[in-house]
């Protein structure tokens, strides 16, 4: 971003108001307001990917640890499908913890 000197600056934005009257346009943005705007899209579209890429790895947990709980106990329950779904990454990671050492689905869900 350039930094006009004081009196330049005042001319820029007399000639930038001018032309807003002159075509009967809506006021522009100012570099501060453009500025702003730009850093906020940058924001946005940033947690946008983060929510997406923790959405992603949340999924493919879940369909790995369902995957893993149907080859070791047979075919799921819809009740078990619906809880996988629901759950957090926190306790997908502490359902996948416990398949190891489980007897049985229950267990793994205790």
């Amino acid at each position: 971003m350039i930094v006009l000197p004081e009196p330049q600056e005042r001319r820029y934005l007399q000639v930038v108001h001018g032309l807003e009257k002159e075509h009967e346009m809506r006021k522009l943005l100012t570099p501060l307001e453009q500025m702003i705007m730009n850093d906020g899209i940058k924001i946005g579209i940033e947690q946008g990917i983060e929510q997406g890429l923790d959405r992603g790895r949340k999924e493919g947990a879940v369909a790995l640890l369902e995957r893993l709980l149907a080859q070791r106990f047979g075919p799921l329950p819809q009740t078990v499908r619906k809880k996988l779904a629901k759950a957090s990454v926190a306790q997908v990671e502490a359902w996948s913890d416990a398949l190891n050492s489980a007897q049985s689905l229950k267990q793994v869900f205790q």
